[in-house]
């Protein structure tokens, strides 16, 4: 047999691997061979780790933000008799609210345990995106070079390995996949975790990872319909999350190696998005008012809320937490598609290559640009270095000794994003973490101390929890409160259903829409619909309140989206009507920093 340096191409495999006669010498090349399997995917996940789990020890006893208490209200709100956008009214689509309800119901109304599950559902989608990356740089078996004889095909002795091998080897590479997107996700701070985005994000890297072993399977069917149901979930969270859809049928359709002929195949990607999207609607049609919702998003939506502090996508590309994902995911594509243009990774990697592209895509069609609508973005920059550690890491395992670069290079590229994960998490605020002083008990995370790591410039979380609990003191289980500001979550900590569908008061303050943004100014007569869908919400409110008086109201000084910074100025002038009526029936009972909490007149105690 002619030796392996004869052969043309890079990547061959050594001939030593074949013949291991004898115990010793079989038992080597057992441990040889375990060792070629672990070493890379150990050699990324093993530096950073004990950073990632002091990291997200730490992020487990964050509060929550202003966005995930919005949530755990509106969640609490249905589980108690509330329906979705008829007595709720949100923009977002009804999976975030499903996802807190899960929540709550497995014990997430304490933020600890909240943040606990988070962490270990969001950890679990990414060990499985990290145990589906095997496999990319196997290859078909090469034609038989001329005076080499019959080499078996790294495919070839890949299929002829024992179980645990496979095992192993999945095993080390979901570690790999933990640590390195756990890293990334880590890197966000508090405000910006268990956010929209990244619940989403469960469902569409788990679909584009499955899809990447679907796609290379003999019966791609089913495992392709569960593909297209996890794809097609996310759009009831937001439907810019179909570009991720468009990404992954285009992998499909792209790939002609597939068992399964391309209809048969897309066939079964619909199936399973088609079912998804079925028991989607049931739901919303078991807690919700479909036509409300539809009204919100087809209406409403185009005609007020996007122009709520728009952004052109060149101020969004050059926002500090958006352009350096941005560079890496080109950067990435084209690296990706390159190797693909050349033959050396599978056509089904191309998902992967555009997801950071198509990430990028629904962040500005948003036309808002906030951190966390990031997360599929910087989450898709890992995806893709991963799948380019292990590609060259397969390739390499099966290059002659004397190319010893070739083989060292897997090594060194995994070493490189461990040390990028490490030096990142180094700068993470889960790091540093100054709460950790203060709130690892659950003493302790009742103290102002505690609560005040996490103010910021308009919200003030202690404040809150003293105003829900006045109102839990001076109002009955089965009162109503209705707030103005951007806070509802008070009404979560007092166990108190809103009066009124509004508990943003942009729905009533429409100022910001007016003004707009360089991402979109309304026209003369946009303005006049704005005021319109304003007018409305004006009068309902009143209506409302005036039917069935509510037990208090809470009014909080310096929310965003005010024009003012004291809150009631703000309600008198953009509410004159309901502001009167409140002012003729209410009294300011209690103040708590920026939260004042006012009593209807025959629940204030005697003597206040």
């Amino acid at each position: 047999m002619a030796t392996i340096s004869k052969m043309p191409h890079a990547f061959a495999r050594e001939p030593e691997v074949e013949s291991c006669p004898g115990p010793m010498r079989g038992s080597r090349f057992r441990i040889a061979r375990l060792v070629r399997i672990l070493a890379c995917p150990l050699v990324l996940a093993l530096p950073p780790l004990v950073w990632v789990v002091q990291a997200s020890r730490h992020a487990s006893f964050t509060a929550l933000g202003r966005d995930q208490g919005i949530f755990q209200y509106v969640a609490w709100a249905l589980a108690h008799g509330a329906v979705d956008y008829r007595d709720v009214r949100d923009v977002n689509g009804p999976l975030t609210h499903f996802i807190h309800r899960v929540f709550l119901a497995a014990g997430g109304g304490d933020e600890h345990w909240f943040r606990t599950l988070d962490l270990a559902v969001t950890g679990a989608s990414f060990a499985f995106v990290g145990a589906c990356v095997p496999g990319l740089g196997r290859r078909r078996e090469p034609a038989p070079v001329p005076g080499a004889g019959v080499l078996p095909h790294a495919s070839s002795l890949a299929s002829r390995r024992p179980l645990g091998s496979h095992v192993l080897e999945r095993s080390a590479w979901a570690l790999a996949g933990w640590v390195a997107l756990s890293g990334q996700y880590l890197a966000y701070k508090y405000w910006d975790l268990a956010q929209r985005e990244s619940f989403f994000d469960w469902f569409l890297f788990p679909s584009v990872a499955l899809q990447l072993v679907a796609q290379a399977r003999r019966r791609p069917a089913v495992p392709l319909a569960i593909v297209g149901a996890l794809s097609v979930i996310p759009w009831f969270g937001k439907p810019t999350y179909a570009l991720f859809t468009m990404v992954q049928i285009t992998a499909i359709v792209a790939d002609g190696s597939m068992k399964l002929p391309r209809l048969r195949a897309l066939a079964a990607f619909a199936t399973g998005g088609a079912a998804a999207a079925v028991v989607a609607f049931a739901l919303l049609l078991a807690f919700g008012d479909a036509r409300a919702y539809a009204h919100i998003q087809l209406v409403d939506v185009p005609a007020m809320y996007r122009f709520i502090w728009p952004r052109t996508a060149a101020e969004i590309l050059a926002l500090p937490w958006a352009s350096a994902p941005a560079m890496l995911g080109f950067t990435g594509a084209a690296l990706l598609l390159a190797l693909m243009m050349i033959g050396e990774l599978p056509v089904r990697a191309l998902a992967v290559a555009l997801l950071p592209l198509a990430g990028l895509a629904g962040v500005i069609a948003q036309a808002k640009g906030f951190p966390y609508h990031l997360h599929p973005v910087t989450a898709a920059v890992t995806f893709q270095w991963l799948v380019f550690c292990g590609w060259l890491t397969e390739r390499a395992r099966v290059t002659a000794r004397q190319k010893a670069l070739v083989r060292l290079a897997p090594i060194v590229a995994c070493g490189a994003v461990a040390l990028h994960v490490a030096s990142a998490l180094a700068d993470s605020p889960h790091a540093r973490a100054d709460w950790i002083l203060t709130g690892p008990t659950p003493e302790q995370r009742t103290t102002r101390a505690y609560w005040e790591s996490f103010a910021g410039p308009d919200f003030f979380p202690y404040e809150m929890r003293e105003a829900a609990a006045y109102l839990r003191a001076h109002t009955e289980s089965s009162d109503r409160v209705q707030t103005y500001g951007m806070d509802p979550y008070v009404l979560f900590l007092a166990e108190r259903l809103s009066a009124t569908p509004y508990i943003y008061a942009y729905d009533l303050n429409a100022d910001t829409a007016l003004a707009g943004g360089d991402g979109a100014r309304p026209t003369p007569a946009q303005k006049d619909g704005i005021r319109r869908v304003r007018d409305a919400h004006e009068a309902d409110l009143y209506a409302r309140v005036t039917a069935v008086p509510p037990a208090a109201f809470v009014f909080f000084d310096g929310a965003p989206l005010l024009s003012s910074t004291d809150a009631w100025d703000d309600f008198e002038v953009h509410c004159p009507r309901t502001a009167a009526w409140v002012d003729a029936h209410y009294r300011e009972t209690a103040r708590f920093g920026h939260d004042r909490v006012w009593l209807r007149e025959d629940r204030i105690p005697a003597g206040e």
